[in-house]
């Protein structure tokens, strides 16, 4: 990325908010990690009227000289696995951005999708939207966006995304 960059995000809980609660207030203070502080994330409500179904978390920051290059980017990848890995959640959803470039990144957690994304339907569908899709032992990861309810493909990669990010971060590859 360049010097001036945000990211912002989002991931849908499944059930356990007070995991997430717990996880937030307590447990992510004393990991004291690089890209990600407790306070950045939203802590969202279970009132009614204000959540269906599932909770929306939120969060976002900016920062100077963000993710310049592949090993930056794993170690972000890394960072983020390690909260969610903490997490009871379905899909999350990161974009980073700054003045050349914006990315999107997905995780569908293996053990919450209803479908295999191995089929050759999904597997037509991801070359559709030209989307990089990797697998790891516990989610599907990917270069892309998705819709955060369902897990689906929201939009279309172009080639200047993905050649953008080619150049970027080279030798890029998943898992590492």
């Amino acid at each position: 990325m360049y010097e001036w960059n945000y990211f912002y995000g989002a991931i849908m809980l499944d059930e356990d908010y007070s995991g997430f609660l717990n996880f937030i207030n307590n447990k992510m203070r004393d990991q004291k990690y690089f890209y990600f502080h407790p306070e950045i994330f939203s802590r969202a409500t279970q009132e009614p009227a204000y959540y269906y179904d599932n909770i929306l978390i939120t969060f976002g920051r900016t920062e100077k000289w963000l993710i310049d290059d592949t090993r930056e980017l794993q170690n972000f990848i890394r960072e983020f696995e390690e909260i969610i890995s903490q997490l009871d959640f379905e899909h999350a959803q990161i974009k980073t951005g700054g003045i050349n470039s914006d990315h999107s990144f997905f995780w569908l957690n293996k053990e919450k999708i209803k479908h295999s994304y191995q089929s050759d339907m999904m597997i037509d569908i991801v070359k559709h939207y030209q989307i990089r899709l990797y697998e790891s032992e516990r989610y599907y990861f990917g270069l892309g966006e998705i819709n955060l309810s369902a897990g689906t493909f929201n939009r279309r990669n172009d080639d200047h995304d993905l050649s953008s990010f080619d150049r970027q971060y080279k030798n890029f590859s998943y898992p590492f």
